[in-house]
């Protein structure tokens, strides 16, 4: 692992979160601070940053003279349903337009626990649908990491519901899938990763509000549980040493069992997310990986590896 990785990996587990029922944290003064704290998080020079709507859900595209305009990255955003922003994560979406070649489309879906589930997809969805107005849906690929993975997913299954067009393709960088399984990596990995450290508690209270059992494997909150039949290609990235390194495992199987198209690429001992931070040596490696992957898709192409690939 790269020095600056372990630094921050150090940091964000020395002021990792735990969740306390009874007393819960401000979330609109978490993401208040969140701003603050990535306010040098900012896209290149080179890349436009248009504000506007689309669905009735606020939006951001990040566009670069050079890249194609007929094409686009719908990328929904991580923090656990109930903080994160496109603004937090410029650098990352910056990053794609610049150097991945791709413009990209960001959506600031409602959040947690002001606006619970289903809201959260539901915006999603109309993002989409807004989209495939201007674009061809071949020429659309989903993309998103941890929560935002989940929404992707959940974005899937609703574009089947409705019989609309899929995408080319859909990424999902470390997704949460599911929240009622002890996977393995839960416990394995508790000890190693910086993520809030009850995740499925403050999910269930907070975003789903309600612990029905049958809720909770509603596909569009627990995609794990969704069929994909007939939805795109789906890339699949996750760390070894995260707790949510089971949820990508356990979903790429299913899907390959389902002799649907799926890669899962495992590296080692990285944070969780790590692909969204592009100053990492270890994520611009992946993201050159990712974008081998979107041209594949964008020329409707789909390359299966053998098996789980271990970076």
């Amino acid at each position: 692992m790269s020095l600056i990785h372990s630094i921050v990996n150090i940091c964000l587990k020395a002021g990792k979160r735990v969740y306390d029922p009874p007393n819960p944290m401000n979330y609109p003064a978490a993401r208040a601070r969140e701003v603050v704290q990535n306010k040098n998080a900012k896209a290149p020079r080179s890349v436009k940053i248009k504000e506007g709507t689309m669905g009735g859900v606020p939006v951001e595209k990040l566009t670069t003279p050079q890249n194609p305009t007929d094409r686009i990255i719908f990328y929904i955003h991580g923090g656990g349903f109930v903080v994160g922003s496109v603004k937090t994560r410029r650098a990352f979406t910056g990053y794609v337009a610049s150097k991945l070649g791709c413009n990209v489309l960001a959506a600031e879906y409602r959040l947690a626990p002001e606006a619970p589930f289903p809201a959260a997809p539901k915006d999603c969805f109309a993002v989409y649908q807004e989209l495939l107005k201007k674009y061809a849906p071949n020429k659309v690929v989903i993309l998103g990491e941890s929560a935002g993975g989940n929404l992707v997913l959940a974005t899937l299954l609703q574009i089947k519901e409705a019989g609309l067009p899929q995408p080319a393709a859909a990424v999902c960088i470390a997704p949460c899938v599911q929240f009622d399984e002890r996977f393995p990596s839960y416990t394995e990995n508790a000890q190693r990763d910086s993520i809030v450290a009850n995740l499925s508690e403050e999910v269930f209270d907070m975003y789903l509000q309600s612990h029905d059992i049958v809720l909770a494997q509603n596909p569009l909150f627990a995609p794990y549980y969704g069929d994909f039949t007939g939805c795109p290609p789906i890339y699949l990235w996750a760390s070894t040493a995260e707790i949510l390194r089971d949820d990508s495992v356990m979903l790429y199987e299913n899907l390959r069992q389902a002799d649907h198209p799926c890669n899962l690429y495992l590296r080692d001992g990285m944070m969780h997310t790590w692909m969204i931070i592009p100053y990492f040596p270890e994520a611009r490696k992946d993201l050159n990986r990712l974008k081998t992957h979107l041209e594949d898709a964008f020329l409707g192409r789909f390359r299966q590896e053998a098996g789980i690939v271990r970076l």
